[in-house]
């Protein structure tokens, strides 16, 4: 159908410039349009199946990983870049924080909103980049590119969606690995990551629900500042 289309509009396009040489600037921006209609669709089709769009994401990854393996055991820096380039556009943390926080969310100050976002963000990224790190530097084989598998969610109905995935580890056990998604503006992105049946979200919110209460919100995201501030040196030596 798409073969078909194209090729009746290159007939009518070469009879129209024929006729009037005035029409192939008409020409080329419709050409320009139906280009940027093609790619518009298909970006809409990844953002319907988020199961497509973890693994686009899963594959880019492993690849930068396995492509920068060497590097990335001098540079520590390199394994968070890869990670902000590939990982992090993909995560809503706005609605992850507001999760994490709960009913300190609907009291908070706008500053204290986007300083805990950042704060929030900062410590996700150090974690995982330390974590990957450390994997990457203890196993000198190149990372499997079917390490992962993502199961179908069946129909999708609403704007919230768990896709269900299957990591298979070197020693043959399987560990289940649940990704909590939420259709916004901008697509499918992920805002909870449960492993093994224990969600980050609720983790986090167990912990920091103790902290706001004690010593308040203001104090927690200095806190939270301060640990990455030394996660960041310790990367740096």
């Amino acid at each position: 159908m798409r073969h078909t289309i194209q090729r009746a509009t290159r007939q009518h396009a070469i009879v129209q410039t024929r006729a009037n040489p005035h029409n192939r600037w008409v020409l080329a921006m419709l050409a320009a349009s139906l280009m940027i209609l093609a790619i518009n669709l298909a970006h809409a089709a990844v953002e319907k199946n988020p199961k497509v769009l973890l693994e686009s994401i899963t594959n880019n990854m492993i690849t930068a990983l396995n492509e920068n393996r060497e590097k990335i055991k001098t540079d520590h820096a390199l394994t968070q870049q890869l990670i902000e380039k590939n990982l992090l556009p993909h995560i809503d943390f706005i609605n992850a924080s507001k999760e994490v926080l709960g009913q300190h969310w609907d009291t908070a100050t706008k500053q204290q909103k986007i300083g805990f976002i950042k704060a929030f963000r900062d410590l996700l990224l150090n974690f995982y980049s330390s974590a990957l790190t450390e994997y990457l530097n203890s196993h000198n084989e190149l990372l499997n590119p079917n390490l992962m598998e993502f199961l179908d969610p069946g129909k999708i109905s609403s704007k919230h969606v768990t896709v269900r995935s299957i990591v298979k580890s070197g020693s043959g056990k399987s560990v289940p690995i649940n990704y909590e998604m939420i259709l916004g503006r901008k697509g499918w992105k992920i805002f909870d990551v449960s492993v093994e049946g224990i969600s980050v979200i609720t983790t986090y919110k167990s912990s920091y629900a103790h902290d706001i209460e004690q010593k308040g919100l203001d104090e927690l995201i200095n806190t939270i500042n301060s640990h990455n501030q030394k996660l960041k040196t310790a990367h740096k030596s």
